[in-house]
């Protein structure tokens, strides 16, 4: 994770914003005593759906199951009837 210090010159909000969303890589920020870490709103989104299902009862099980369904034996989204 790459690191930044709060007072390092010309520190560029926009760039650092900017290069965040594009590499999809956190970066920690450093002060003298404190530290923090800058995400992009994507990322904080999926970390919030990942532990709003980890929460639910039987969830995470399911999902594994599911997953380790052949295709071949999965329906088509198309025969859905909703």
């Amino acid at each position: 994770m790459e690191t930044i210090k709060i007072n390092q010159p010309q520190l560029d909000l926009r760039k650092i914003i900017a290069e965040i969303n594009q590499k999809h890589q956190p970066i920690l920020i450093e002060e003298t005593t404190d530290k923090a870490v800058l995400i992009s709103e994507q990322k904080w989104k999926e970390i919030q759906e990942t532990l709003y299902l980890q929460s639910i009862p039987k969830m995470v099980d399911s999902i594994h199951q599911e997953a380790s369904t052949p295709i071949e034996e999965c329906i088509d989204i198309q025969d859905i009837d909703w």
